[in-house]
């Protein structure tokens, strides 16, 4: 990891270890310090022969460490004496070295043992009422398939939120690779049967390979997530959990804002942490003769926060999901080992959290969304929690410009430990004493604890630029300092929530999210004891309840066949998996596909309607496009998984017409050799004209030229001097006849010219974007939108009208955000538009407007529209 973040500063790096080396370590690491020769072996301070040695070379210019003295020339007082002893130096001491001098492994390095144990968690869980909900309904999930809106979903191409900070795109990249741990097939052997026994030996593989707290408990089909993230049903595989929690690292959240450029490191380094460790121990239980899988924050399937109050690892604080435990405080990330091997389970615990968290609001007051409530606990899904807004708290995360990610509740939650509650005494009262919370909040607040502590700052804030670089940020950095004058109130914040009636389909597709509703939902929560009442007296309709549906947005096929027709154009055959006949669809319909969550792409279905045993389009790869046709070309390989919509038309053929003329310039010829098969089925005149600039790149000639009706096709090559003559075709048609043209802009327009030119009246012209054409210089200018509710919507300048009203809560299909695929089209009843769309005709535009493009005509002016 640490080779690649060099490599990602733009430096040469190598890692060389025991098994990979072009160096001898040894030598290194006599040069730089770190062990001296005695004895007749390599041997480190206060650590002797017991190590293991990796370098990592570079060219990176670094001023290098000096060669230690010989071990007997080193100062008894730092070697061996007080020094050492008690720890006055900082860092790790004789007493602190070693955690399991006087503990074994399956204790753990933390004193759980002396813990209050309880035969529930401290929160309410209405266990036969917990809905099971879908994957998808994760925030990063929705980020990225556009439910929160275009702003989100860009802040997240390519793991932009991530991999904007140096540190972060490393670890992205082994976490990635460490997926193939996670599960695997089982061995046939199975000998470990007794609980106890398998439950010490768990915990302790799982101390031994340096987690931080462990605990186990069952594993309930409740905390099972009800599809995964293709949208197949879970059924729940294991009854047991393991699960595990990573320390963030004390030091180094000390030194920062909690949403500066090193928040999102932390994060990682954690998550990459439990993926080796749990991918480790899961392999060991699958070589035991049991299934396991290891869920991490790649691919999980489980909800973990409940598993964590299961198994005695911490309590449900102020911070919502968050899990706190006793000795780290919010300061961890998590994951679970499932698995079928019994084992004896942990109690959950009590160490006073509640009664704190009902006292304390500092992370609700620190939260630089705003998305923590200062409000009481309330029933979410069969939970009693402190319900956040993980809408807003996820946008934020994404979208933050002077950081990556965000941690700050975490950074300045008073039992964020080794700060004021490091202090025995305190975390005593805490624990034991109430109504002390408020006073022990206030004095944390007065020490400065959760404030910034620059000695502690040792990386740099360096962002990810344009051409892959890393470089100073565009913006200023978060350095946040506590906001002790804030006073915040539970009446004055607006907060949203997405229960699993609000949860999204399960499918990989996007889902508008509804703010409004959400708002409701979150002004309708009930407390627990409100929730018992109506439940003990048989009602139903404050339940949670989670329904798929069966109605899916989305087809599951998959790739058959793919023929490479040029360099850069590629024809994929769609089919079913069982062979199912495909779904009706008209010509000039489209697929839009799932090339990946944030990759939606509309794809001409080229094939014959008549044959509705798969779909066929062609994709022309575009290496300086937005990214979409670039990874769909590498990661499309037969028999591929692939989801896209239901047929959709938005270029229909008027198949009534006395003759059609068919222009396609390169990849737009696509939609007219489906009008074609139409066209000749039905016996209608027509002509296709395809045109290209030279013969090596028109990718259709031989499929064209293989048609029952290549008798109607023409082609028109640049480079061979036989370009189309636009202005005589036009003039050659006859009364009523309809053109139809898609491919490069310049192209269309020409087209379109030469018809009008010919005076074919607009009806009878028709066209069809595949990419965004040269658009004008506008002004934007702010100006207002009135619902049909009569409810009025401020559009900034900066923002479209789409962002406005996703802003706004008011759920809004969008798609291309070009103004080209009429997705977003809605009517207006009053008020002048200015019209930056490629799709609507004349007619049109005196009723509709395009939302992700169009404003109004006037600075400040108000349009009604339907919606």
């Amino acid at each position: 990891m640490l080779a690649e973040y060099i490599r990602q500063l733009g430096f040469d790096a190598r890692v060389h270890s025991t098994t990979t080396s072009d160096i001898n370590p040894g030598l290194c690491a006599l040069a730089a310090g770190l062990t001296v020769w005695q004895d007749g072996a390599l041997q480190a301070p206060w650590i002797g022969t017991r190590f293991g040695l990796a370098v990592v070379t570079t060219d990176m210019a670094l001023s290098p460490d000096m060669p230690l003295a010989p071990l007997k020339d080193q100062p008894w007082s730092v070697a061996h004496g007080p020094v050492w002893q008690f720890g006055t130096h900082g860092g790790l001491s004789a007493r602190t070295a070693d955690p399991f001098a006087k503990r074994g492994f399956a204790q753990g390095i933390h004193p759980f043992e002396t813990l209050k144990r309880v035969d529930n968690p401290t929160t309410f869980i209405d266990a036969p009422n917990v809905p099971r909900i879908p994957k998808r309904t994760d925030m990063f999930a929705r980020g990225q398939f556009g439910d929160m809106g275009p702003k989100v979903q860009d802040a997240m191409k390519g793991g932009q939120h991530v991999i904007k900070s140096a540190p972060s795109a490393a670890q992205r990249r082994l976490l990635g690779a460490l997926i193939l741990l996670q599960d695997g097939p089982v061995s046939s052997a199975s000998a470990a049967t007794d609980p106890q026994e398998n439950a010490a030996n768990f915990k302790a593989a799982s101390y031994f390979l340096g987690a931080d707290a462990a605990g186990l408990s069952a594993c309930p089909d409740w905390t099972w997530y009800s599809h995964d993230a293709t949208g197949t049903p879970i059924d729940p595989p294991h009854d047991q959990a393991l699960s595990m929690i990573i320390d963030q690292g004390y030091e180094t959240m000390e030194g920062a804002s909690g949403d500066d450029w090193i928040s999102v490191s932390q994060s990682m380094r954690a998550y990459l942490r439990f993926a080796v460790l749990g991918g480790v121990i899961a392999q060991h239980l699958r070589n035991l003769g049991f299934a396991a899988k290891a869920h991490t924050v790649m691919d999980g399937d489980v909800l973990q926060p409940p598993l964590l109050l299961l198994s005695g690892l911490g309590e449900v604080s102020r911070i919502g999901e968050v899990i706190l435990n006793p000795f780290l405080g919010p300061r961890l990330k998590s994951g679970v080992v499932t698995t079928t091997m019994p084992v004896t389970h942990d109690k959950p615990i009590d160490f006073g959290l509640q009664s704190f968290c009902e006292a304390c609001n500092k992370c609700a007051r620190e939260c630089p969304s705003g998305a923590i409530t200062a409000g009481p606990k309330k029933m979410f899904n069969g939970y009693e929690i402190w319900k956040s807004d993980s809408q807003k708290c996820a946008t934020y995360r994404i979208t933050n410009q002077g950081g990556a990610m965000c941690g700050r509740c975490m950074k300045t939650c008073p039992w964020n430990l080794e700060g004021l509650f490091a202090e025995a005494p305190f975390r005593w009262a805490a624990t034991h004493i109430p109504k002390a919370a408020p006073l022990l909040a206030k004095l944390d607040d007065k020490t400065g604890r959760g404030g910034l502590n620059p000695t502690k700052k040792w990386w740099w804030d360096l962002e990810i630029g344009a051409d892959g670089g890393y470089g100073i940020p565009n913006a200023p950095v978060n350095a946040r300092d506590l906001q002790t004058d804030l006073d915040l109130k539970f009446e004055d914040q607006t907060l949203a929530v997405y229960p699993a009636p609000l949860a999204p389909h399960p499918w990989p597709y996007p889902d508008p999210m509804h703010r409004e509703s959400g708002i409701r939902a979150h002004a309708a929560l009930l407390s627990a004891d409100e929730h018992r009442a109506r439940s003990a007296a048989g009602e139903t309709d404050h339940l949670h309840l989670y329904d798929a549906g069966s109605d899916t947005p989305v087809l599951d096929l998959r790739i058959t066949g793919i023929d490479q027709l040029t360099d850069a154009v590629t024809l994929y055959t769609l089919t079913h998996p069982q062979g199912h006949t495909l779904p009706e669809w008209t010509v000039g319909g489209h697929l839009d596909l799932v090339v990946a969550p944030e990759f939606l792409r509309p794809y001409s279905i080229m094939s014959d309607p008549a044959d509705r045993s798969c779909y066929q389009i062609a994709v022309l790869r575009e290496d300086d496009g937005r990214g979409g046709s670039a990874l769909l070309h590498r990661v499309f390989t037969p028999n591929r998984r692939v989801f896209v919509s239901k047929p959709v038309n938005h270029f229909e053929l008027n198949e009534d017409a006395p003759h059609s003329l068919l222009m396609g310039g390169g990849i737009g010829v696509t939609p007219m050799i489906a009008f074609a098969h139409r066209l000749h089925a039905l016996g209608r005149p027509f002509d296709l004209h395809y045109s290209a600039s030279t013969r090596a790149s028109a990718a259709f000639c031989d499929i064209l030229a293989a048609m029952p009706w290549a008798k109607n096709v023409h082609l028109h090559l640049s480079d061979e001097k036989t370009r189309a003559d636009l202005p005589l075709l036009m003039s050659a048609l006859p009364r009523g006849a309809h053109v139809y043209t898609c491919g490069p802009d310049a192209y269309m327009q020409a087209v379109m010219t030469a018809a009008t030119h010919a005076h074919i009246p607009e009806e009878r012209r028709h066209l069809e974007y595949f990419s965004t054409p040269e658009v004008l210089d506008y002004v934007n200018h702010p100006f207002k939108l009135r619902l049909a509710s009569g409810r009025e919507i401020d559009v900034a300048a900066d923002q479209s009208a789409s962002d406005a009203l996703i802003a706004a809560g008011i759920p809004i299909d969008i798609k291309c955000s070009d103004g080209i695929c009429g997705v977003c089209k809605c009517g207006v009843t009053k008020g002048a538009v200015e019209h930056r769309d490629f799709v609507l005709s004349a007619a049109q535009r005196e009723t509709s407007m395009i939302l992700c493009q169009s404003r109004a005509a006037d600075a400040g002016a108000t349009l009604e529209i339907d919606l």
